[in-house]
């Protein structure tokens, strides 16, 4: 028996990371539907090739449903070698929430992300920032 409980220090990562992939698959989607996991996890596997790696739509879901925290180095080659569009934007938000000390937002998405992970806490929680949910 331990003197003192468990505690997920990972937890406000986990959220701001499910928020940026849900607001980044809702913003790629069509007619207000998010964009497919598998279509997300395409997307950014077309970076990732060169690697010889690459992550399936249930890695993208786990992310979404903050059962795991995304590969720091994935981010950071995704980051680097993405074209200037928004998969560079995506990995650079990601890295802001793994490593927020190390790395700043590169859209607003992660900014709110950020600030709402920090600041939202307790069982009644909203699953994904309004924000992005309005028609």
């Amino acid at each position: 028996m331990t003197l003192f409980p468990m505690f997920d220090t990972t937890l406000p990562a986990r959220r701001a990371v499910a928020d940026i992939v849900y607001a980044y698959r809702l913003i790629l989607g069509k007619r207000g539907y998010p964009l497919s996991l598998r279509s997300f996890a395409i997307a950014l596997n077309v970076i990732l090739i060169s690697l010889g790696e690459g992550i399936s739509h249930q890695t993208v879901k786990n992310w979404e449903d903050r059962t795991h925290l995304p590969r720091t180095h994935y981010m950071i080659y995704i980051a680097l070698q993405s074209p200037n569009d928004w998969r560079r934007d995506f990995a650079q938000d990601i890295l802001s929430a793994l490593r927020p000390r190390l790395y700043q937002p590169a859209t607003e998405i992660g900014a709110r992300a950020l600030e709402r992970s920090l600041s939202d806490t307790g069982p009644h929680k909203p699953r994904y920032d309004n924000h992005y949910l309005k028609p």
